[in-house]
């Protein structure tokens, strides 16, 4: 079942840094939203029209709900199976055919000056006379092709990428088109709002109490040629397993079953992030799962962040996938949460994990399988993020 998320208030995300009135003074946003933050909204949203005549801890005390969607504990046969940004054309609005977004690969660089001409790191074995400390079968990251003619400096991709876009990035040696790449301006902007803190007994303000939050609007154009926003792939286990199965290898049902079995309309309302922000959900019809459906490569592409036990990898390589000879990743991206108890407004921080970075590439040097998601053992009860989004994959070609 493909839900679409279109926003239609400023939204806020928050990062994993503290804020507190008083002692920081700043929340800044990020974006797009974890799996985390939106595996907490839909879920929400399946309850909230689960019985609209009941509070979501009523709705979550029902065991015919608690066994699809899981409680706080675990998620019984819930699961995610696809996270992306869509559009669709303004033109188009009524039957909104709609389009993926990716984050655009992180081995691929562009040159900032001149005529922005595109690079792909591919790896190389080191030569003799080059030392480093990698692992006797990895290898570095060099340019595909000669660059000392450059007259710029060679950055990341800046931007996201369509689904044409991607399927060139991940399995052609050509440039990916222009019309291809979208900006972060063309889908959301971020518009700082002040505030300050306030004695509620006095109804006065506090001295240094001034804050300022970071919120993002999407679609911030007044006359857009698309509208954009977050598009969830949701799929039911054929039954609940308590997380013991793999991850790659679990029966799931369809999506017309799914909708009926969760009891959720074609068309209604959600809240997303901080602040409950108002958005119009809508249950895509008739459109594949997965639209880049290629699960064999040398290439592994990560569409969505993913905690591996090794930091950049997994604690064992497993069947179907062997070592990887190189890889390409930014910076790790924090990733935690608030875990809220139930019939009051306490709760406590969860655990923060360094993820891999959606858009991180694993080069491969021979054709393997690439399994949907990347994760370690799917039965470690400290993080079954598969379950919810994190870690999806793509396969591709770098040979």
């Amino acid at each position: 079942m493909r839900l679409f998320f279109e926003p239609t208030e400023p939204l806020l995300f928050r990062t994993g840094r503290p804020f507190d009135v008083g002692e920081n003074n700043f929340a800044e946003s990020i974006f797009p939203p974890t799996p985390e933050t939106l595996q907490g909204a839909v879920r929400a949203m399946i309850a909230t029209h689960w019985d609209i005549g009941k509070t979501l801890d009523q709705i979550f005390q029902q065991p015919e709900l608690t066994a699809l969607i899981g409680d706080r504990t675990q998620y019984g046969r819930f699961r995610i199976t696809g996270i992306t940004l869509g559009r669709y054309k303004k033109e188009n609005a009524p039957d909104m055919s709609m389009e993926q977004i990716f984050p655009a690969p992180s081995h691929i660089l562009q040159e900032e000056d001149g005529e922005k001409r595109q690079v792909r790191l591919i790896p190389r074995k080191t030569q003799n006379d080059i030392q480093t400390d990698l692992p006797d079968n990895m290898q570095l990251l060099y340019p595909g092709e000669n660059i000392e003619d450059s007259q710029g400096k060679l950055e990341p991709v800046r931007g996201w990428l369509t689904e044409n876009g991607l399927q060139t990035a991940l399995w052609t040696n050509k440039d990916i088109a222009k019309e291809d790449i979208i900006s972060s301006n063309d889908i959301f902007v971020t518009e700082p709002r002040m505030g300050i803190g306030m004695n509620n007994v006095t109804k006065t303000t506090q001295e240094g109490q001034l804050y300022q939050v970071q919120k993002l609007r999407m679609n911030p154009h007044v006359n857009p040629d698309y509208f954009y926003g977050f598009i969830i792939d949701v799929r039911l286990a054929l039954s609940s397993t308590g997380g013991t199965v793999t991850a790659n290898s679990e029966p799931l049902v369809d999506d017309d079953q799914t909708q009926k079995l969760l009891k959720l309309p074609d068309k209604g309302w959600v809240t997303l992030g901080g602040e409950r922000r108002a958005a119009h959900f809508t249950v895509l019809h008739s459109q594949s799962s997965r639209q880049i459906p290629k699960r064999q490569g040398t290439l592994l592409y990560l569409a969505t962040p993913t905690v591996l036990k090794g930091g950049w990898r997994p604690q064992t390589w497993r069947s179907p996938l062997v070592p990887p000879v190189a890889a390409s990743i930014n910076r790790y991206q924090p990733i935690g949460g608030w875990r809220l108890v139930p019939g009051s407004g306490a709760g406590e921080n969860k655990t923060m994990y360094r993820c891999v970075p959606a858009g991180s590439v694993y080069f491969f040097d021979q054709i393997v399988t690439i399994p949907e998601f990347l994760t370690d053992d799917a039965t470690n009860q400290d993080w079954n993020g598969w379950q919810i989004g994190y870690g999806i994959t793509y396969a591709g070609d770098w040979k």
